[in-house]
């Protein structure tokens, strides 16, 4: 990591004659002079562009900067950073050396002002570099439309360079070139979607400046970090990356860890910061603990121990892949089937006993048509002779389930993701009761292979609570693909159906078989 540049003592120069915030007149020409001042010090040009501590605006609008001075210093440390990084590419080229590519991640705790910084940036680029271009990316529409584009606007409206730009819903453009040519001198607020990679890896200005900024960079799609780097080949290019660490592993992760060598890298602490609730932060430490995962992402700006949303901890789940097994013969076997017909999802059938869901291999299959895979079950039930049979009804499991009661005479119980769970107060779902379950059994001494797409399946699914009654819900098979861009969790979710039907122990329905109780209480028609 570098080190922090030693902040300057030098006071930005003065605006120009006739140019000011409080002056009603200004040329173009002196305004262009004064912005090529700032080339290579954004700092300079943050200090100078905006009315730090000047109570009454020029049109006699109140400004919101009258109590501030400036940047809090960890946005002072990034800006001169910036701009030396800026005198050393000038000093390369002089020598005709490449210019090198502004690589910067920031990881922080909440509101230490990473949306200010991102607005200042873009209009520093946009005000001392004709022909810029660029895309604003967050980890959601909601955060961009909301936090990271508003918060442009209200800096635009106090911009000494006001009059060079215009603000839009999606775009921060020159207003003084010919409306045609302005795409070539804008910056665009991109969603994150799977489908705009095309909008990545089209960015490229060979002869003038790219500017990439990535803010709540953990939540966004890895194919766009992906076509990040291909605009990074020529121009001058600045990415910037802005995010609180909710997920200790992905591409905002591998910034600080494995390409830590290619960043500027800092972790800021809300409580050093100037405008943040001192004493809301402290409750966090106190009510959580100093060492838990609430006060190192909210508050110290650090990577968790697990995922700040992870449902089954890492650690839970290699303890589970290594500890010692003994089996339990009474206890009844379970078969679980998730099933999925064509396309890149996987056919899971899974097998658990006891606490042994390590002896008998996971059967993994792709593209089988509802034929093929009822033939194979019944193969596996010839082999295995399991106590229950479960399917995922949803997604052509109901065909299955039809077959093998009619053809094969099994029994098969269906399971519905979306039923009412049997524990309604505490799950918002079926679903999100069998993975409740599912992490009790772990939690009591269950054994797992060491598949480890299976274990990152399992410890990659996210969780919350419904925001009326709190019930627990589980990540959704789509969110958890559209979040990850992996495929579908099938292993993970094969294991867990298995946990859907409370079956009898072998041992004890053998004591019992006289007085012919059925061999599992789960009622299939409850779901």
């Amino acid at each position: 990591m570098l080190q922090p540049t030693r902040f300057s003592s030098n006071p930005p120069p003065p605006p120009p004659p006739g140019v000011g915030h409080n002056s009603n007149v200004s040329t173009d020409a002196q305004l262009a002079e004064f912005a090529a001042r700032f080339r290579t010090d954004p700092y300079g040009f943050v200090m100078a562009a905006y009315p730090w501590g000047e109570r009454i605006l020029a049109d006699g609008g109140f400004n919101p900067l009258w109590n501030r001075q400036g940047p809090e210093p960890w946005q002072r440390r990034l800006l001169e950073k910036i701009g030396n990084h800026v005198k050393e590419n000038d000093g390369r080229i002089q020598l005709g050396l490449q210019p090198l590519v502004w690589r910067s991640a920031r990881s922080s705790g909440h509101g230490v002002g990473k949306s200010a910084l991102v607005s200042w940036v873009i209009q520093w680029v946009m005000a001392t570099r004709a022909m810029a271009r660029g895309v604003i990316t967050a980890n959601t529409q909601k955060q961009l439309e909301d936090k990271t584009w508003p918060e442009l606007a209200k800096w635009h409206k106090i911009f000494l360079f006001k009059r060079w730009f215009q603000w839009q819903a999606t775009s921060y453009s020159s207003a003084l070139v010919p409306e045609a040519e302005r795409k070539n001198y804008m910056m665009t607020a991109m969603t994150v979607g799977e489908d705009n990679v095309e909008a990545f890896q089209g960015l490229h200005n060979a002869e003038s400046t790219v500017l990439m900024v990535f803010d709540e960079a953990s939540g966004i799609h890895p194919k766009i970090w992906e076509a990040a780097v291909g605009a990074t080949t020529d121009g001058e290019v600045f990415f910037l990356v802005f995010g609180n660490p909710t997920q200790p592993t992905g591409d905002f992760a591998d910034c600080f860890d494995k390409h830590q060598g290619m960043y500027d890298l800092e972790f800021v602490d809300s409580r050093d910061v100037s405008h943040t609730n001192k004493n809301a932060l402290d409750d966090i430490i106190e009510m959580y603990g100093a060492d838990s995962d609430e006060a190192r992402v909210r508050v110290y700006g650090q990577f968790p121990h697990q995922s700040f949303n992870e449902f089954i901890g890492k650690d839970l789940a290699r303890l589970a892949q290594t500890r010692d097994l003994y089996p339990d013969p009474g206890a009844a076997l379970v078969m679980s089937v998730d099933v999925a017909r064509y396309g890149g999802d996987e056919i899971v059938i899974a097998y658990r006993q006891g606490r042994d869901a390590r002896s008998r291999k996971r059967r993994i299959f792709k593209n089988l048509s509802s034929v093929q895979l009822a033939k194979v079950i019944v193969k596996e039930v010839q082999l295995h002779h399991p106590d229950a049979i479960i399917i995922e009804a949803p997604g052509g499991g109901e065909g299955i389930v039809d077959q093998l009661r009619e053809l094969y005479h099994l029994k098969v119980f269906e399971f519905w993701p979306g039923a009412i769970s049997a524990e309604p107060e505490k799950y918002y779902r079926k679903r999100d009761e069998i993975w409740g379950l599912g992490k009790d059994w772990l939690i009591d001494g269950g054994c797992i292979d060491d598949d480890e797409e299976f274990f990152i399946q399992l410890t990659g699914i996210q969780y919350g609570y419904d925001r009326f009654e709190q019930k627990l819900k589980i990540e959704a098979k789509e969110m958890y693909k559209s979040r990850t861009g992996e495929h579908s969790p099938d292993r993970a979710d094969a294991f867990m159906i298995g946990f859907a039907v409370n079956v009898m122990r072998r041992d004890a329905w053998k004591a019992d078989q006289e007085r012919r109780q059925p061999r599992s209480d789960y009622d299939e028609f409850s779901l």
